[in-house]
């Protein structure tokens, strides 16, 4: 197995795990990676072998500790690569994502420490997402989903949990940007939209988009 395969199936397993919290099925994995489920099968037996994962097949997978922490390398380096491409060469945060994909495998701790500390060592990148530190460590926060929020309360944008370019560019047409105040105006019985009130303008947000955009109370 290639090594950027084997990167690519860890950091996978780590996001659907719920930073390594939960067990991960074949199916949510196939999905993710989109490839055909017996093709992951094999891969995460190869994996077992490598020991960076314990793979069941009736019972799902899991990341090692060995895993874990290559995992985290890795989201550290896409984070960083992220972070670069949006501040210092002016790439919108709905281009970095797909670029961030390619660059995060090449190996050279010495190259994201440098880009790190040009960067003032960042803890999130530009989508909002927490950048790891060289021992894989993250800053604690009290962020939760949009979703989450409770009406007549007051919230700061932080991050989004979609990174595709559909949805950025949503937010953009109707400015819910990180860093944004917003505030929660009424949740619809029905469907669980939310009417929420920022830059002066009233937005209806659907129960998915709330779901995707990630805020920390005022």
């Amino acid at each position: 197995m290639r090594q950027e395969t084997v990167e690519n199936y860890l950091k996978n397993i780590y996001h659907l795990s719920a930073d390594n919290k939960a067990i991960v099925g074949n199916f949510q994995l196939a999905e993710k990676l989109n490839i055909r489920p017996a093709s992951v099968t094999e891969g995460l037996r190869k994996l077992h072998e490598l020991k960076y994962v314990i793979y069941e097949k009736s019972y799902g997978t899991r990341l090692t500790t060995a895993g874990a922490k290559l995992a985290l390398t890795i989201v550290r380096r896409h984070r960083i690569w992220e972070t670069y491409l949006a501040k210092e060469l002016g790439f919108g945060w709905d281009e970095v994502h797909e670029i961030a994909e390619e660059l995060e495998h090449i190996k050279n701790d010495k190259l994201i420490g440098k880009l790190s500390k040009i960067l003032g060592n960042p803890i999130y990148d530009p989508h909002g997402d927490p950048i790891p530190d060289e021992k894989g460590k993250f800053k604690k926060t009290n962020f939760i989903s949009l979703a989450e929020a409770k009406p007549k309360a007051a919230y700061t944008i932080t991050g989004v949990s979609d990174h595709s370019t559909t949805f950025l560019k949503y937010l953009e047409r109707h400015r819910l940007l990180i860093g944004e105040q917003l505030r929660v105006e009424n949740v619809e019985e029905f469907d669980q939209s939310l009417v929420i009130t920022c830059n002066k303008r009233e937005v209806l947000v659907s129960p998915k988009v709330a779901q995707n955009i990630i805020v920390e109370a005022v």
